[in-house]
């Protein structure tokens, strides 16, 4: 139920949620004639959202948290007893798609087959289930991640899948069973490397131990152009993604998860 709740609500806490929540309240300040207050709330909004649609504001969030585990090519990362890839961002098969569908965190499985090839583990784990009612489908992120390896030769003895997990936490807890039934202790965990700090700690929580093999680096230099002072929507996304990663943490500390 918490897990549940937390994917409904969380996004009221993110930039575009904190935004919403500020006119709405401006709405019922104009219903009760405080139209100064109102006018304040809607002023706060509007530059809270131009704040963080910035590129170099999310930017800069981002790359603070990539920063903690450097990027490493496939070949020069030690041998493990496993490669775990964390689920996000593949589509579930809901209509009209045909098949699972991949975005940015398809780089996860990509590394973790990389890793595979390069005979770092003669295992993948596959982590990440689904909370039907939001997906609207009953198709676990474990066998989007399957179906998508098979396609691309990885040979299926190789694949061990880890179906019940619905978050990060979980994704440590119920793969850690799987590590501690085949006694297996050292895995090279793959993941966006925005996620890879709050990943990392909670599968060390679970005993772990942890080689991180981050992927999906998003903050990236570019040149700086007046653009990078613009509002963007692509900006605000990154924003989003970079201050759900921050309370996301914030929340496993204050639970002992991390």
């Amino acid at each position: 139920m918490f897990v549940l709740v937390g994917k409904i609500f969380a996004p009221l806490a993110y930039p575009l949620g904190l935004a919403f929540i500020l006119w709405a309240t401006a709405l019922i300040c104009r219903w009760r004639r405080q139209h100064r207050l109102a006018r304040r709330l809607v002023i706060a909004g509007i530059f809270l959202v131009l704040y963080f649609s910035q590129p170099w504001v999310a930017h800069a969030l981002t790359r603070s948290l990539e920063d903690d585990y450097p990027l490493r090519p496939a070949h020069k990362l030690p041998r493990a007893d496993a490669i775990v890839v964390l689920g996000g961002g593949i589509g579930a098969p809901v209509p009209p798609r045909i098949d699972v569908d991949v975005g940015g965190a398809f780089d996860r499985l990509l590394f973790g087959m990389r890793l595979l090839r390069a005979n770092k583990a003669e295992h993948i784990i596959l982590s990440g289930g689904v909370i039907a009612s939001i997906v609207g489908s009953d198709v676990t992120e474990a066998r989007r991640l399957r179906r998508l390896a098979l396609e691309y030769g990885v040979a299926d003895r190789a694949i061990l899948l880890e179906e019940e997990s619905r978050s990060t936490r979980e994704n440590a807890l119920f793969t850690a069973q799987i590590l501690r039934q085949r006694q297996w202790q050292r895995v090279l965990l793959v993941t966006s490397a925005r996620h890879m700090p709050r990943a990392a700690a909670a599968f060390a929580r679970e005993g772990i131990q942890v080689i991180a093999a981050p992927t999906d680096l998003i903050a990236v230099q570019r040149p700086l152009t007046i653009g990078r002072f613009l509002p963007d929507a692509e900006a605000l996304r990154e924003s989003h993604k970079a201050v759900k990663e921050y309370l996301g943490y914030v929340v496993y500390w204050l639970r002992g998860w991390v």
